[in-house]
């Protein structure tokens, strides 16, 4: 199983074995608090992910052939759900990166924190990074 993959389901793992999505819920919270800060300059119309209800504000770059971004959001919901798209995709191989499937987040457990424009946002969120990756290849 590859790296991608296999933290994905890491992840799952964690929150099916929460039971309820208030469990959940508040999971993501904490993790916000360990998304490593921005600095406020990063936060420009041109880093902003369009489409969110959301604040997000994405960077990334290639390092030694490696996916590397820093994210932010105006939301803690969204920090800590960009806290696991970093354990997902920063550091990867940029073409791993690029064409990972991202599915984490659609997991009932998780979907049950969202509402439907949150939903939508987390996916343009997620592609977002993948046309990244795949700029950067």
């Amino acid at each position: 199983m590859d790296e991608i993959l296999s933290e994905q389901e890491a992840i799952l793992e964690e929150f099916r074995e929460m039971g309820d999505s208030f469990g959940c819920y508040s999971y993501l919270l904490a993790l916000a608090g360990l998304l490593p800060p921005c600095p406020e300059e990063m936060k420009t119309p041109e880093n902003a992910v369009k489409g969110c209800q959301s604040h997000v504000w994405l960077r990334s770059w290639a390092e030694d052939g490696r996916f590397r971004f820093q994210a932010d959001s105006d939301t803690y919901i969204l920090k800590g759900l960009l806290y696991l798209l970093m354990n997902v995709l920063d550091g990867r191989p940029l073409e791993a990166a690029a064409k990972a499937e991202l599915y984490f987040w659609k997991d009932p457990m998780l979907l049950g924190s969202f509402d439907d424009q949150r939903q939508k946002g987390v996916g343009y969120v997620a592609a977002a990074l993948r046309k990244s990756a795949g700029e950067l290849l």
